[in-house]
C-alpha cells in the first residue's frame, strides 16, 4: 500500500487525479474563495479512504458474503430440519460474536484464539503495527516542544502558527494515518475470509500471499479468531486516534498560555477564538472519523459470517 508522505499537497493531486478536477491558479474573487472551500470539503476521511482503495476490498468482501450466502441457502434445503436450526443458529450467534461493540472474554479459556493469526508471519500485521507505532509517535513529535516554538512571538504569528500546526495534524493524523489504517484493517479482514476458504477446499494451488493458518475444524473456534483480530485492530486505531486527540490538546493548551502571556502588554485583545474553534473542529473532525473507520471495520467483519458457516457445513 502506498504512503501518502504528504497528504496535504499529495492528496489534493490523486483527488485531482481520479475526479478530473483543475485547480485554476492566479483567479481572484469570491468565485475563488468557494473553490477553495469546496477542494476543502473534497478532502475527507471516506475520500482518502477511496483513494487508498478500500471501497474496493469492501466490495470484494460484500460480493464474497453474498456468494456463501446463496450457498448456505442452497445446502440448507439439502438438510434435514434439525441440521437447519443448528445453522441458522450458528448464524446468528457468529454474526453477534461479529459485532465490535460486543463484549468478549479477553483473559478467559479461550484468550489465546489469537496467537495463531500473531505466529503467522505476514506482511499484513508487521505493516499494521509499524503504522500504527509510527502513527502514535508522529502525533506525540508534532506536538513536542510546540510551546517552545510560540516564545517571543506576536500574537498574530502565534496564531498564524497554531492555525498551521493545528491544519497539519488534522491532515496527517486524521486523513492520512486514520484512513490509511482502516484501508490496511479491511484488507487484513479479507485476506483471513480468503484464508478460510482455500484451508475448506483444501486448494493445493494456494496463492503464495494467503496466510498460512492452521484453521481449527469448529466454525465458532474459527470465527473467534478473526474476531480476535478485528478486535485488535480496533484498539489500534482507538489508539493512533486517541494519540492525535491529545496532540491536538496539547497544541491546543500551548496557545491559549503563549496568547494570554503576548496579550499581556497589550492594550486591547487579538482575536483568537477562531484557533480555539479550529481546535474543537478537528477534535470532532477526528472523533467522527474515528467512528467511520471503526464502521467500515464492523461491515468487512460482518461480511464473514457467512464465510465462516458455509464453509463449515457438510457438502451435500
Amino acid at each position: 500500500m502506498e504512503m501518502l508522505e504528504r497528504v496535504g499537497k499529495e492528496t489534493m493531486e490523486l483527488i485531482i487525479e481520479e475526479t478530473g478536477m483543475e485547480i485554476e491558479k492566479g483567479g481572484t474573487g469570491e468565485g475563488d474563495e468557494q473553490t477553495e472551500e469546496e477542494q476543502s470539503e473534497e478532502v475527507s476521511f471516506d475520500r482518502c479512504f477511496y483513494i487508498y482503495g478500500g471501497p474496493d476490498q469492501l466490495e470484494e468482501l460484500e460480493a464474497l458474503s453474498s456468494h456463501y450466502a446463496l450457498l448456505f441457502n442452497r445446502k440448507k434445503t439439502k438438510l434435514v430440519a434439525e441440521q437447519k436450526t443448528y445453522y441458522d443458529g450458528k448464524i446468528k450467534e457468529i454474526q453477534q460474536l461479529f459485532t465490535l461493540s460486543t463484549k468478549i472474554e479477553e483473559d478467559g479459556p479461550d484468550s489465546d484464539k489469537g496467537k495463531k493469526i500473531e505466529a503467522a508471519d505476514t506482511d499484513g500485521d508487521a505493516e499494521m503495527k509499524k503504522l500504527c507505532d509510527s502513527s502514535v509517535s508522529k502525533a506525540a513529535k508534532m506536538a513536542a516542544g510546540f510551546a517552545t516554538g510560540l516564545g517571543g512571538l506576536s500574537p498574530s504569528d502565534i496564531i498564524k502558527r497554531t492555525t498551521d500546526r493545528l491544519e497539519t495534524i488534522h491532515s496527517e493524523g486524521v486523513l492520512q494515518r486514520l484512513s490509511e489504517m482502516c484501508c490496511l484493517a479491511v484488507s487484513q479482514l479479507l485476506v483471513l475470509g480468503k484464508s478460510v476458504i482455500s484451508a475448506a477446499n483444501k486448494s493445493n494451488d494456494e496463492d503464495e500471499s494467503d496466510v498460512k493458518i492452521d484453521w481449527p475444524e469448529d466454525l465458532i473456534s474459527k470465527a473467534e479468531i478473526i474476531r480476535w483480530r478485528a478486535q485488535s485492530i480496533a484498539v489500534d486505531i482507538e489508539k493512533v486516534a486517541t494519540s492525535f486527540a491529545t496532540g491536538i490538546s496539547d497544541v491546543a493548551e500551548a496557545y491559549a498560555a503563549a496568547i494570554q502571556n503576548a496579550l499581556a502588554d497589550k492594550q486591547g485583545d487579538v482575536p483568537h477564538q477562531s484557533v480555539q474553534e479550529k481546535a474543537k473542529d478537528i477534535s470532532s473532525h477526528l472523533k467522527s472519523d474515528q467512528t467511520s473507520a471503526i464502521s467500515k471495520l464492523q461491515d468487512a467483519l460482518q461480511y464473514l459470517a457467512y464465510v465462516v458457516v458455509c464453509t463449515s457445513m457438510p457438502s451435500v
